[in-house]
């Protein structure tokens, strides 16, 4: 299933739209060894190698994905480059980031970030940052190099210069609080309840 759409460029002076005569193809499934897509998307994409410019993709599994100036959903991969890119769920063995966004990566190695924000990281390996920001991460060893920070860490080895809003004590005990602020709303909600009429 393809779908064509014309991009309007500018409206003119009564009110119309001139195109460009640029179609943008969206393809629901791509099957192939190598897939190169160019300011165009798929809605799912199986490949041994992957490259996006410019365009995007819902689903990718892949050995090898790279995307420049594009954006992936979910991607599954071997190897993941995202270069000036986005990504909202990445499971991957090695991930490398520039310039780059993602919500949640979960890495069987390492992963290394220059100029990024990540909501939440997990690797079995390194993590490598530069300039970056997390909300939370979790890793074996942790190198944050050049203003990188974060906010919930969990390392057992961190290098570098680290700014952390909690390490590993202020989580503990931010996780007890609202336990006892959470036990303690239902707590009173149980208390207070009032008795419904038969």
């Amino acid at each position: 299933m393809t779908e064509e759409q014309n991009i309007p460029v500018e409206e003119t002076a009564k009110g119309e739209t001139e195109t460009a005569g640029i179609d943008i193809n969206v393809e629901d499934l791509v099957q192939a060894d190598i897939v190169e897509i160019s300011q165009g998307g798929a809605n799912q994409v199986q490949a041994k190698e992957v490259s996006i410019r410019q365009g995007g993709a819902n689903s990718i599994q892949a050995d090898q994905v790279q995307i420049r100036q594009g954006g992936v959903v979910k991607a599954d991969a071997s190897h993941m480059e995202i270069n000036q890119g986005g990504a909202v769920l990445v499971d991957s063995q090695d991930v490398h980031m520039t310039a780059s966004k993602a919500v949640v990566i979960a890495a069987k190695g390492n992963v290394k970030i220059e100029q990024g924000g990540i909501q939440v990281l997990v690797a079995k390996g390194d993590i490598q940052q530069e300039q970056c920001g997390t909300v939370f991460q979790i890793s074996n060893n942790v190198t944050m190099d050049n203003n990188s920070s974060t906010v919930f860490l969990f390392a057992k080895n961190v290098e570098g210069e680290v700014h952390t809003r909690f390490g590993q004590r202020e989580s503990i005990l931010f996780g007890i609080l609202a336990g006892i602020s959470a036990g303690a709303v239902l707590l009173s909600g149980v208390l207070f309840k009032k008795k419904k009429k038969k």
